[in-house]
């Protein structure tokens, strides 16, 4: 009877185990699709030693690290809200800067920072970074792109808002998150 018990006992203990074990496989291949999709962000030099980060904020209001990187850049997966595949990756200056915009604060850039998104992105408004719905105009779908943000004492004023012109313009045109949009690819060729 002891064994019997006994033997159930571990029986239920193994089970459990593997259990966890298939949660945890589960749970790997769904990370490691998200790491795979984040590094498609950016050049692989870049994304290769990046940080990849997922989309859940921890206790501290940061973004969960998916994978611990060493060259001080940030890449995020697919953002799930969208109907595209929109991953994006970011040195800290961006990171930062995003921490502010989706908090609504004013960001505090005192160098330049820059980001790749060579999957292209969803539709933005190019005038009003609040914005949820298309306008009447300046509403823009993205190619592949850079961003480049500069310390808001840069003049900006010397470069296109024009989201349809053939180079590089400036998105969200005097506000605290106004930046550079450069285009490195066309949506039609992807």
């Amino acid at each position: 009877m002891l064994f019997t018990r006994a033997f159930k006992m571990a029986l239920i203990i193994v089970a459990a185990g593997l259990a966890v074990l298939s949660v945890t496989a589960q749970d790997d291949s769904e990370t490691q699709a998200k790491i795979e999709n984040a590094m498609s962000a950016a050049p692989a030099a870049i994304a290769q030693d990046a940080t990849i980060l997922d989309w859940a904020f921890d206790a501290d209001g940061k973004f969960v690290v998916l994978r611990e990187g060493t060259n001080g850049w940030s890449c995020l997966p697919d953002e799930p809200s969208t109907p595209i595949n929109n991953p994006i990756c970011f040195d800290e200056v961006l990171l930062e800067w995003l921490y502010a915009l989706l908090a609504g604060e004013e960001p505090d850039v005192t160098v330049p920072g820059f980001s790749y998104q060579l999957q292209g992105d969803e539709a933005f408004s190019n005038s009003d970074p609040g914005a949820t719905e298309p306008t009447a105009d300046h509403w823009i779908s993205s190619a592949p792109y850079m961003m480049v943000i500069l310390p808001a004492d840069v003049d900006l004023s010397s470069l296109s808002t024009d989201e349809h012109s053939d180079g590089p313009f400036v998105m969200w045109a005097d506000t605290p998150y106004q930046h550079i949009m450069v285009p490195v690819g066309n949506a039609e060729e992807d």
